[in-house]
């Protein structure tokens, strides 16, 4: 959504109206689900992705047409094979909201705007847009308007990708999961730009001044050099954050689980050999660390692939964290659809 909100306010500078897309409703198994969202200007698809193939191409030359006509609409698409004008044999169908967005409507460019703000200052929020007439606003974790039209609107219900609340199409804002990596050698290196890559707000944590450098995580959205022994020091952890162990020794794994372990997060992933997994483990036994917490560290860490190199290792970690995420946000295994439609 950050580079679709970046784009709108660019083709609006620029005096180029825009259409945004957005998938407001699904069934049966399709490309992408609910809240998935794409920008079409005059020439084309400018950013985002509503699904590729043929569904999108339909998107995109049903959002050129509305943008010359300066109308919005909602318009449905089959994928089933025989049963569409679409030939796709995914076997689903997706709902599709496309707003016109004119050079000259201030209620868009006050909600692009707070969007950026919220990515910016890791707020949350979400998106509404209404489904009859024109307007959209931005609120606040409570419901409260922070910009746009006056809606109102419960977003207590509102689960991952978005749904459909009346009049009204309400999504969460993507900021993104953080994912915090303890540890700056080979196999972190190879693991923070894939996880940047799929959506993770990356922080590395070190305790080597030569490791805790921006030259080598230019992917990393902060890179922390503290105190293994204290981490709330340098960073304020929360339930919602991936937390990967990787260090230079079983030592500093045992001070940072001693720690991870006393909590609650979404994923706790330690790095390491069976041997030296049990060692840590009997440790964080004597330490008081309940057998239930360890029981949820996923270790050895990531999927089972037959990983050897840093840079397989880091690809069994990014799917491992993709699968708990997806896991946590409602979405069933192997459909690419949110659970809860």
């Amino acid at each position: 959504m950050k580079n679709i909100m970046e784009a709108l306010l660019r083709e609006r500078e620029e005096g180029r109206g825009t259409v945004l897309a957005t998938v407001i409703g699904q069934s049966g198994s399709v490309p992408r689900g609910c809240g998935a969202q794409m920008l079409v200007g005059a020439s084309g698809r400018l950013a985002g992705t509503v699904g590729g193939g043929a569904i999108e191409a339909r998107a995109i030359r049903r959002g050129m047409e509305l943008l010359a006509q300066g109308v919005s609409a909602t318009e449905d698409f089959s994928l089933c094979a025989g049963q569409g004008d679409l030939g796709m044999v995914c076997g689903g169908e997706v709902t599709v909201r496309f707003v016109y967005v004119g050079t000259e409507d201030g209620c868009w460019r006050a909600v692009a705007e707070e969007t950026l703000r919220c990515f910016w200052e890791k707020r949350r929020g979400y998106l509404v847009q209404a489904l009859r007439g024109e307007g959209a606003a931005i609120l606040d974790e409570e419901g409260n308007l922070l910009a746009g039209k006056d809606i109102s609107c419960d977003v207590s219900a509102v689960c991952y990708g978005g749904c459909v609340e009346g009049d009204r199409f309400v999504m969460p804002l993507p900021i993104g999961e953080r994912a915090v990596v303890f540890g700056g050698g080979h196999v972190a290196q190879a693991l923070v730009p894939l996880l940047a890559g799929v959506g993770f707000r990356c922080t590395v944590f070190e305790n080597r001044p030569e490791f805790a450098l921006r030259s080598r995580f230019p992917a990393a959205e902060q890179i922390v050099l503290g105190d293994y022994r204290a981490i709330g020091d340098s960073v304020e952890l929360e339930e919602s954050d991936f937390l990967i162990v990787m260090t230079h020794g079983h030592v500093h794994d045992f001070e940072i689980q001693e720690q991870l372990l006393r909590k609650r997060y979404a994923y706790v992933g330690v790095m390491g050999s069976r041997k030296k997994i049990a060692a840590v483990n009997a440790r964080l036994v004597e330490a008081g660390i309940p057998r239930e917490a360890l029981e949820r560290v996923h270790t050895p860490i990531g999927l089972n692939i037959g990983a050897v190199t840093p840079e397989e290792i880091a690809v069994s970690v990014a799917a491992e964290c993709i699968a708990v995420r997806a896991q946590l946000r409602g979405i069933k295994k192997g459909t690419g659809c949110p659970g809860h439609m």
